[in-house]
């Protein structure tokens, strides 16, 4: 496979990773209990350091998919492998589009309750960089069900390129887009409550476009990996 093909592979699984809600949430819920605890300086670290948390453990996980692919096949995954893939994409769209958001009027994700209330919890509580870092790390963790699939591809095309360093950090680039940019957005003025209000109001297309996105990737494997 030529390189442009495992860039653009790349891009588009980073585009669907970068769709999903519960990093960003996750954001949203340590800006709301920061800024009335800390000065704004605090809490602009305190997001700072919840983003390069949340991009480090896909950095960590996708070099590791790299090395576990390299080791068991000796180089890019089968064909019959990347079919699983697709199977995978496709369960992936499904869940998005029948029930990533729980019922109801707020962001809900499809977490157990407990784990929902943990991770409110220690957002609550976050008082340092470290905290924060963990936070990040464990929000993009909790999502290992859904990103499972796209750590594999991502990491399956590092194994084609000539500069996979150069690729992993295009990848890393485009899933923060939405945290960096609510970052941006709030050092700017804009109130974190509107920033909630948006995404109450437009979930019904998020669950869309992530949905849609993991059909997408699917397709795009089946005409340009397998086929």
């Amino acid at each position: 496979m030529s390189d442009l093909l495992s860039i653009a592979t790349i891009v588009l699984a980073g585009i669907v990773q970068a769709s999903l809600q519960l990093s960003l949430g996750g954001l949203v819920l340590l800006y709301h209990s920061s800024m009335g605890r800390h000065k704004r300086r605090k809490t602009r670290y305190l997001a700072k350091n919840y983003i390069i948390g949340a991009c480090a453990i896909s950095f960590v996980i996708v070099c590791a998919g790299a090395f576990v692919i390299q080791h068991l096949f000796g180089g890019p995954m089968t064909q019959e492998w990347m079919m699983i893939i697709v199977g995978a994409f496709a369960a992936c769209s499904l869940v998005m589009w029948l029930g990533y958001f729980r019922d109801g009027k707020g962001t809900e994700l499809w977490l157990p309750k407990s784990f929902s209330r943990f991770i409110t919890r220690r957002a609550k509580y976050t008082n340092d960089n470290i905290e924060a870092f963990s936070l990040g790390m464990l929000s993009a963790f909790a999502e290992f069900p859904i990103t499972l699939a796209i750590y594999f591809v991502v990491a399956n095309c590092l194994l084609n390129v000539k500069l996979p360093l150069l690729a992993v950090l295009i990848y890393i680039a485009i899933i923060s887009i939405p945290m960096v940019a609510l970052k941006i957005n709030i050092k700017t003025g804009k109130n974190i409550i509107a920033a909630q209000k948006w995404r109450i109001k437009n979930k019904r297309f998020a669950k869309f476009f992530s949905g849609s996105g993991f059909a997408v990737l699917a397709i795009f494997l089946i005409a340009f990996w397998v086929m």
